[in-house]
């Protein structure tokens, strides 16, 4: 009758990194032979490479920071700090550049009303021109009196609360835009990390029996030194070939990660003009609405001079109709010369701005890219260690499965198992095989 022996080997041990003991039920004997059983943990314990294993557990341990300092991994303190800073140097640029616009839309609409006003004291004597230049008095004489003031306050006043909104809300809205625009980036990268990872899984898994037979071969006491060389240069080969695909992959990653920063950012900036361009819309239609309203009706023209309209969800000017139709024409040239200079002047201010914005986020990026970078190389750190000691824990386990066979055999066992509840009329031959693990040290 040929000696059968199983060995049950606990699998997860070698994929999880740390040997853990699994209690199993008594085994039942078999009607043709004994059954024995061996304490495994305790034969690897005693085996020649065990202290190979402690050191491949203890470096799993101190690069795998999430287990002993769970805060480890997160962005480095001086890199958020940093990262800050840049955020309030876009936030400052930001609140400089609204405010420089503000200044020159309230330069340019001062000329422009300077302008309209020389225009209508030199439209010439008739009806319509002394109604007009007796409607000029009248204001002049109202904006003298309390009630004048008073209105002149009102619409002062709102018209700093309106500036303070559209800041707030150009702000919100780059922020908005920033976060939106990371956030896919962020994902981005993740799914590019992801893959990587099971690349790398993909060409060990691949590899997986050749070095599995060439650590065996190594194992081995009666190897001379040319094998043995031959076989670690196999080896060393194998780990190339794995690395320099998984580097090859990371660098069209990067490539990849790049042009979607590029876009994101040209998106963003788009996206924020748009915006910026509706909210300067909407308040310039609030504060004309609320100065026609504190204008009241004027002696023989009614509303006032020049009156934004949106038409198509677009900002229009319109010259009040009771003007001549010459000087209507005059007075809308010029609100149309005037806009323009400020429309060019404005697009200098926004250039400058938009440089120095490229330029904080081209700092930004990079300090994501330093972080992303560590937190990547201590993971592939962990990755290959544990793979490491996969390969170790199998050899081990391997060799004392053969020792345990050749006891068996000897004693008349035909079924072995390992890490169980004794058998009530089990053998142990843990005794037998540590005294012969213990010989391999000599």
């Amino acid at each position: 009758m040929r000696l059968c022996v199983a060995i049950v080997a606990a699998a997860a041990l070698a994929a999880c990194g740390r040997t853990a003991t699994t209690t199993a039920p008594a085994a039942v004997a078999s009607a043709n032979g004994k059954v024995g059983y061996v304490q495994m943990d305790e034969l690897v314990r005693k085996h020649p490479l065990y202290d190979q294993l402690a050191r491949y557990d203890r470096s799993i341990e101190a690069f795998d920071l999430t287990a002993t300092a769970p805060r480890a991994l997160s962005a480095d303190p001086h890199l958020r700090e940093e990262a800050k800073q840049l955020e309030q140097q876009l936030h400052d640029a930001a609140d400089r550049t609204q405010k420089l616009l503000d200044q020159k839309q309230r330069q340019y609409q001062l000329q422009e009303s300077q302008a309209i006003e020389a225009a209508l004291r030199g439209a010439g004597s008739g009806p319509t021109a002394a109604q007009i230049a007796g409607r000029l008095n009248a204001t002049a004489r109202q904006q003298e009196g309390g009630a004048g003031l008073q209105a002149q306050r009102d619409y002062q006043a709102f018209q700093a609360q309106v500036r303070k909104q559209d800041e707030e809300q150009v702000v919100a809205a780059q922020k908005a835009l920033a976060e939106r625009a990371d956030r896919t980036f962020r994902a981005k990268s993740d799914e590019l990390q992801s893959k990587e990872s099971a690349l790398s899984l993909e060409l060990a898994n691949e590899d997986a029996a050749q070095r599995l037979a060439l650590r065996t071969k190594l194992s081995s006491l009666a190897l001379d030194d040319a094998a043995r060389e031959d076989a670690q240069k196999q080896l060393a080969a194998l780990d190339r070939k794995e690395a320099d695909a998984v580097g090859a992959q990371r660098n069209r990653d990067q490539q990849t990660l790049l042009a979607l920063s590029a876009q994101l950012k040209a998106q963003v900036e788009k996206d924020l003009r748009t915006q910026v361009d509706q909210i300067h819309k909407r308040s310039i239609a609030l504060l004309s609405q609320r100065q026609s309203a504190l204008a009241g009706p004027a002696s023989g023209i009614a509303g006032p001079i020049v009156q934004t309209t949106v038409v198509n969800g677009k900002p229009r000017a319109v010259v009040n109709p009771s003007l001549p139709p010459a000087l209507r024409t005059q007075i809308q040239k010029l609100h149309d010369d005037y806009q323009k200079r400020f429309q060019n002047d404005a697009k200098t201010t926004i250039a400058e701005f938009t440089k120095t914005r490229e330029e904080l986020s081209r700092r930004y990026a990079q300090l994501q890219g330093v972080d992303v970078s560590a937190q990547s190389g201590a993971n592939t750190q962990i990755e290959a260690l544990r793979k490491k000691r996969s390969d170790l824990y199998d050899q081990i386990t391997a060799q004392i499965d053969r020792e345990v066979r050749l006891i068996a055999q000897q004693r008349g066992v035909s079924v072995v198992l390992t890490d169980v509840v004794a058998p009530a009329d089990g053998v142990d031959l843990t005794p037998d095989a540590l005294k012969d693990i213990e010989s391999l040290h000599e």
